[in-house]
């Protein structure tokens, strides 16, 4: 080693001494060489420890670069992997006992069997560590699983108990379907509907749906097989109404006023009778009440106004006309009706096969006819003058 190395490293450790122990207030002198310096430091500087180190004649060799000395915070390689492991199986805990706790259950089962593969992929610390992460890990798989078995539980429960509400709706809407009132068997249908969608799920839920729309069903289909009918029957009554407006608008102007009145009782009866109209009910009252004031306005002011223009006595007249064309009316049917049982040959059958023939029921017969001919040439003549009476009235 050359001289120039050695005074190097004494002028080193010279200084390392005077930085310790000298005063800071010591004036240090200007420096003139290195050899001074060293004679110098020695001289005058006080040594505090018991003995100063000696400088060796020869110094040892020193390496162009030192070897690198391990600091007491650095890891090794497997201290490092283990320490990022412990880091990935506490994140993976906690996501863990996240989704035992909050996920949803149908999507928590894969959420923590994702969690598992990627645990066995994280690697391994030393084994204690590894037991207590796993422990860990295992609490919160066996907290998500007993959610999960008291919610199925749950569930279990619900649909037993809704299997057995829909049940009795069941047997309730087929008592339902079978009731005389189709209405009020409708309004309760209803509710029955509005319970069944209140209802959870249940075990063979589309089963217990088709039971109970087969009640539905035959409950709607008697409805509609009534309203078909009842609205046959409201078209029957419209048509019946609209005929007995006419008639009642027709009385006005009617030449005998008793007879008008007792016609227009009648109308108002059959109209009465008639039933309802749908949709039209309401219109054709209105109608039919309008015709019946418009009649008894008339009729109040009628009888004074045939006094006035001197038609009173054609009007009587012509009203007794009308009683006897009336009465020869029914003679006339009645006359038809003999007519009707006589054999214009005689003959007449009896009780079992026989056939009798007498000249008594030939007479019958030939009297019969007689006189329905007789009554139907009278009641001509009669129509006749009231069609000659109407003409000088002016009600052709």
């Amino acid at each position: 080693m050359d001289d120039n190395k050695a005074i190097a490293v004494a002028v080193e450790t010279t200084k390392t001494l005077v930085l310790v122990t000298s005063s800071p207030a010591q004036d240090i002198p200007p420096i003139t060489s290195t050899t001074d310096l060293i004679e110098e430091v020695v001289e005058e500087t006080p040594i505090v420890c018991e003995e100063a180190p000696s400088v060796p004649e020869e110094a040892p060799s020193i390496p162009e670069e030192a070897p690198s000395v391990p600091q007491p915070d650095a890891l090794t390689p497997r201290q490092a992997h283990r320490a990022a492991t412990r880091a990935t199986k506490e994140a993976l805990i906690s996501q863990a006992e996240l989704v035992a706790m909050v996920s949803p259950p149908a999507t928590a089962a894969g959420e923590m069997k994702a969690l598992l593969e990627r645990w066995k992929q994280a690697g391994r610390t030393t084994k204690s560590e590894d037991d207590a992460l796993w422990a860990r890990f295992n609490q919160a798989q066996d907290q998500l699983f007993t959610r999960l078995d008291l919610l199925r539980e749950q569930r279990q429960a619900q649909a037993a108990e809704a299997k057995r509400e829909k049940e009795s709706l069941i047997a309730t809407a087929e008592d339902v379907a079978e009731r005389s009132d189709i209405r009020q068997a409708t309004e309760t249908m209803t509710s029955l509907m509005a319970q069944w969608k209140a209802v959870g799920t249940a075990p063979d839920d589309k089963g217990l749906w088709l039971r109970f729309k087969a009640a539905q069903d035959r409950l709607y289909s008697r409805r509609n097989q009534e309203r078909g009918k009842a609205r046959t029957e409201q078209d029957k009554a419209a048509e019946t109404k609209r005929s007995l407006i006419a008639q009642a608008q027709a009385l006005v102007g009617a030449p005998d006023l008793r007879t008008a009145n007792a016609d227009l009782r009648s109308f108002q009866t059959a109209f009465r009778e008639a039933g309802y109209a749908g949709k039209d009910n309401k219109k054709l009252s209105d109608q039919f009440r309008q015709a019946g004031q418009e009649f008894y306005a008339w009729v109040r002011q009628e009888p004074a106004r045939r006094r006035d223009s001197g038609e009173q006595g054609t009007y009587g007249k012509r009203a007794r006309l009308a009683q006897q064309i009336e009465q020869v009316k029914s003679q006339i049917a009645q006359a038809e009706a003999t007519l009707k049982s006589a054999d214009s040959s005689g003959a007449k059958k009896s009780h079992g096969k026989s056939i009798t023939v007498t000249l008594g029921d030939k007479g019958a017969y030939t009297n019969a006819a007689a006189e329905t001919l007789r009554l139907k040439v009278l009641l001509a003549d009669l129509e006749n003058q009231v069609g000659s009476l109407d003409a000088k009235l002016g009600r052709d």
